[in-house]
C-alpha cells in the first residue's frame, strides 16, 4: 500500500502531463519494485483523478483506494465500465454525504448501488471512501455494516 493524494474535489492536483513528467517515474519504479516480490499493490489517492487512471494502470497498479464518489468525474459505474477489467476499486461509500447526512435507508441504498455498479466480475472491495468521521450518526454506521454484511458476497 502506498499513497499520495493526486486529486482535489474538481480534478487532479497536476495536469496529466505534469504528473507524467514529475511523478510517474517514481510511481512506476516503486510499483516495479513491489511486483518483483510478487505482491499486488494498492495506491491511496483521494480526489478526482480519473484523467490519471490510465497512467496508474499502465504503471502496474492493481487497486485504487479509494474510489471517492462525491468528486468530479469519479462515477462508480463509469469507472467500472472503463477500467474495471484492469483495476480493483476499493472504497466508494460516501463520507461526505450519505454517511454523515443521510438516513440509514440512504446508506443501505448507497451500499446496494455500489455493489450493483462495482461488484459484477469482481474487483471491488467495499468500504468507505475514507475514515468514518465523528459527525456520522451511529445509526448510519450500523446501517453501513449491516448492509455490507448482507450484500457483501458476490
Amino acid at each position: 500500500m502506498m499513497g499520495d493524494d493526486f486529486g482535489t474535489q474538481t480534478g487532479p492536483l497536476l495536469s496529466p502531463a505534469m504528473w507524467r513528467q514529475f511523478l510517474r517515474p517514481g510511481f512506476r519504479a516503486f510499483i516495479d519494485l513491489v511486483k518483483r516480490f510478487g505482491c499486488k499493490i494498492a495506491h491511496h489517492s483521494c480526489g478526482s483523478i480519473q484523467p490519471l487512471i490510465p497512467d496508474l494502470i499502465e504503471c502496474g497498479l492493481d487497486i485504487l483506494n479509494p474510489l471517492q464518489p462525491d468528486v468530479a468525474d469519479m462515477d462508480p459505474s463509469d469507472l467500472k465500465r472503463r477500467f474495471g477489467d484492469r483495476l480493483c476499486f476499493h472504497g466508494s461509500i460516501s463520507i461526505q454525504r450519505a454517511l454523515p447526512f443521510g438516513t440509514p435507508d440512504d446508506v443501505r441504498r448507497e451500499v446496494r448501488e455500489r455493489f450493483d455498479a462495482l461488484a459484477p466480475g469482481g474487483g471491488f472491495v467495499v468500504c468507505t471512501a475514507h475514515n468514518i468521521q465523528a459527525d456520522t450518526p451511529l445509526e448510519n454506521v450500523d446501517a453501513l455494516f449491516n448492509a455490507c454484511q448482507e450484500l457483501g458476497r458476490y
